[in-house]
């Protein structure tokens, strides 16, 4: 028995050292009541081993109004899960008891006849969930409004006509592979349920029925979420009975160029999987589909990228486009996102095992998309320039957002940044087993993460007003270059990463760099970073001095770099500060010069190469440890000059 379990079945009593009083007695219940409504439901079955009256208190059916079993299930037994569930009756309205595999007859059958109030419910993968406890939970609850009961083996056309008699108000239906569950059973549910929003029939059979379609044809002018992923047997036939309503060939009038067809309402599309289809399916949605946002059709071999030319343009909201493992699409699909209005909006793109990318359809996309947030090219003919682009892209996304940012602090219309509005992933790129990629673009990658920007904290007026008493004192010293910025009024920034998933022997070295500096340790990611070129080129010198030539690696974003150039000179003015405006190459050169060793792997590399990750610690970044640190603000370049 666990110790969670021990504690929720056998409260303790109190204590002597209180003298048998508990002094929570004197407050009333109520009170106590909006006190405990506080904890977090793990929280709450913890406290109720401190006394009868917290164990009485903590089981109070007023504080259990949503039961999420999949945070604690696998401590708790199936008898305790069941007592929590009877206890709070009523109070219930939202029930997940996805997983709970070891749910029985009698249990099933004890919490159905408990709960009256539900809302939401998912039982997906409960195996066990009893026929009968189901039908009858859907009698009692005929206010269900989202029901999941995806996996669910017990899931009958008999349950699919109880809920379409029961619950008039779902808006959200996830019945996917349910194995005895077909077409049969969802037409009432369509014919029923009015306010359906959301349905997901994923692996069902006999979606491929006309009668279901023209059914699901009426009902997807309300719908907005629709997905049927891996139902194999669906045809382009069938789908045209979705559009359109019938099998006939949809009629273009020739002067308006549009069909007499009503656009539907879907804003989210999956159609994985589906291998019947072809490019003719996105020919026929082009028409009816201007609202959608996420399109998912992996897995499709014979769509073409004449589909994709004639969708694109007709649907300017798209945001997420999955064509994983479509092989024939090539750069005209890219080309056509990028020329469309949705290049505006776009945000995600997988494009995984479509081998006939390369690096001009995904450079056009990298430029011509700003706010792309996530591209995988698993598998593609991409080279090193696209890595190059998207350094280049992200940096020139980033410089106009900072300086704007400027501009309205010098202003004084903003006040100064904090470290987590200018720290965090921009971007993700994914680049598993692409043959024509080399380190140089894990190293270029690192490069850009190491960048760090020049941040004026202080106002346009304040600073002009310094510039102006240093002229009147120090006539001479005013013409030796712009004013000098004290280091209380700088602040250098990081200007976010790009997490890069590449070959499989770079992505502990490129992973550990990124962890590095999101846990403030800079120094250390630029040693690796070296150590990484100095690995891989075997020279240790050709690299650093071509980049040390480029230009001071941190600031060359936005600031004033003549002040970048000014840092080191201790606060004087004039002649003392142009003195040290080299002081950062001078520095970063005469460590590269000290560090003419010919070792093959330094000692940053060897730990992070060498390091092997358990269950609890993936190689990786790190979440918890990133939003910790982001909290007390110890980001890497986050640090007064």
């Amino acid at each position: 028995m666990s110790t969670l379990e021990q504690l929720v079945t056998y409260p303790t009593k109190v204590g002597p050292s209180t003298g048998g009083v508990d002094p929570t007695d004197a407050l009333p219940r109520e009170l106590l009541l909006r006190i405990f409504s506080y904890l977090s439901s793990f929280d709450l079955l913890r406290l109720c081993a401190v006394s009868r009256s917290w164990y009485d208190i903590c089981y109070d059916g007023s504080l259990w109004h949503t039961i999420d079993a999949t945070q604690y299930y696998t401590r708790l037994s199936s008898a305790q899960l069941t007592r929590l569930i009877t206890r709070s009756g009523m109070y219930v309205k939202d029930l997940n008891l996805r997983g709970c595999i070891y749910l029985d007859i009698f249990e099933s059958l004890g919490i159905a006849k408990s709960l009256s109030n539900l809302l939401f419910i998912s039982l997906e993968g409960s195996r066990k969930f009893d026929h009968n406890a189901l039908t009858q939970l859907i009698k009692n609850n005929s206010s269900l409004t989202h029901a999941d009961f995806s996996s669910l083996m017990t899931l009958t056309n008999a349950s699919c006509f109880t809920i379409s008699s029961s619950c008039p108000n779902l808006v959200s239906l996830d019945v996917s592979w349910c194995p005895y569950c077909d077409a049969n059973g969802l037409i009432d549910i369509l014919r029923s349920c009015k306010f359906l929003r959301d349905l997901r029939v994923s692996g069902c059979k006999g979606v491929e029925d006309e009668s279901f379609m023209c059914e699901l044809h009426h009902t997807a002018r309300h719908l907005r979420r629709l997905s049927m992923a891996s139902c194999t047997s669906l045809t382009d036939e069938s789908m045209r009975v979705l559009v359109s309503g019938s099998r006939d060939r949809i009629l273009v009038d020739p002067v308006t160029r549009c069909p007499n067809i009503v656009p539907t309402r879907i804003q989210y599309l999956n159609l994985s999987y589906c291998i019947l289809l072809t490019s003719q399916t996105l020919s026929d949605l082009a028409y009816v589909v201007p609202d959608l946002c996420e399109f998912e059709l992996s897995g499709i071999p014979a769509v073409l990228d004449d589909g994709f030319n004639a969708l694109i343009p007709n649907t300017p909201n798209l945001a997420y486009l999955d064509c994983e493992e479509c092989s024939q699409l090539s750069d005209s699909t890219l080309n056509a996102i990028a020329r469309a209005e949705c290049a505006k909006v776009f945000r995600h793109g997988h494009f995984s095992f479509c081998e006939n990318l390369t690096d001009e359809g995904v450079s056009n996309l990298l430029k011509s998309c700003p706010g792309l947030k996530n591209l995988e090219l698993d598998n593609t003919r991409v080279t090193d320039e696209v890595i190059n682009v998207a350094v280049q892209v992200t940096r020139e996304q980033v410089g106009k957002v900072l300086g704007t940012l400027q501009r309205l602090v010098d202003r004084g219309e903003y006040g100064a940044p904090r470290a987590e509005d200018l720290t965090g992933v921009i971007l993700r790129l994914a680049t598993y087993d692409c043959p024509n990629l080399t380190w140089q673009s894990t190293l270029g990658v690192m490069r850009r993460n190491e960048e760090r920007v020049l941040f004026n904290l202080r106002s346009g007026q304040v600073a002009c007003a310094k510039k102006r008493q240093q002229a009147s004192s120090s006539p001479a010293d005013s013409n030796d270059g712009p004013e000098h910025i004290t280091p209380a009024e700088t602040v250098l920034f990081p200007t976010g990463f790009i997490q890069l998933k590449c070959a499989y022997d770079h992505q502990k070295i490129i992973d550990g760099h990124l962890q590095f500096l999101l846990m403030a340790e800079f120094d250390t990611a630029v040693q690796l970073e070296r150590e990484f070129a100095e690995y891989c080129s075997g020279d240790p010198d050709y690299e650093y001095l071509r980049y040390a030539q480029d230009a001071v690696r941190p600031n060359l974003l936005v600031g004033n770099l003549p002040a970048l150039l000014n840092r080191g000179g201790g606060g004087g003015d004039g002649p003392a500060t142009g003195q040290n405006n080299n002081a950062s190459n001078n520095f970063m050169l005469g460590s590269i010069m000290r560090s003419r060793r010919r070792h093959r792997r330094g000692p940053i590399l060897s730990q992070v190469m060498e390091s092997v990750p358990g269950d609890d610690e993936p190689v990786g970044i790190d979440e918890g440890t990133a939003l910790q640190h982001r909290r007390r603000g110890s980001f890497a370049g986050c640090v007064i000059m």
